[in-house]
């Protein structure tokens, strides 16, 4: 009978040790927020020009002048500033007059047929080495904005007309040391949030 009520006991220390357990639940109840997501904005300017030069010309005489058209469109998504600028180029870059002006259209590269003039075109006008020398990076870039806004938004594009002259300058003549060239040289746009 002893062992009979130490079992008994023992039971019972269970049972109210599993049930003491139970007497310590809380309620509960949870919130979530779901479906959250992140991405950033993209800055992307491209040209018309489809990897083409837009000018190749040689044996140039005084007085003669080139006119070429290039389309800049920004589909970036932030808002941005846009500069141009570009690189180094040869002898002959001081004896060329480099008028740019800004205008709308949509010419066919290189042409600008269709190129209807800004109020205000003229970006910049002197000689092609100035342009070189001055507007070097996006630091010392040439700022422009389509029309009278003060950024590019999506969808922003704008046409540039390039027209270049030689000046009627003797020095530009090479003579005996060959024919004076700008050299392969590029213009750059490029676009940074603002």
């Amino acid at each position: 009978m002893h062992m009979k009520i130490l079992a008994t006991i023992g039971v019972l220390s269970v049972v109210v040790s599993v049930a003491g357990f139970a007497t310590f639940s809380a309620f509960s109840s949870t919130s979530s927020n779901s479906g959250n997501s992140f991405a950033a904005g993209t800055v992307y300017i491209s040209d018309n020009d489809s990897g083409a030069a837009m000018y190749s010309v040689s044996n140039q005489k005084p007085g003669d002048s080139v006119q070429k058209c290039i389309k800049v469109t920004y589909t970036g998504t932030l808002d941005s500033s846009v500069k141009i600028y570009a690189s180094a180029v040869g002898a002959v870059g001081q004896y060329i007059t480099l008028l740019v002006e800004t205008g709308t259209g949509s010419p066919t590269f290189p042409g600008c047929t269709g190129f209807t003039a800004d109020a205000a075109p003229t970006l910049y006008s002197g000689t092609l080495k100035g342009f070189a020398d001055t507007y070097t990076s996006y630091a010392s870039g040439l700022a422009d904005n389509p029309g009278t806004a003060t950024k590019w938004v999506t969808n922003d594009a704008v046409v540039y007309r390039f027209t270049l002259t030689m000046q009627d300058n003797n020095s530009a003549n090479g003579a005996g040391s060959g024919a004076l060239s700008t050299g392969a040289h590029s213009f750059t746009w490029e676009a940074q949030n603002q």
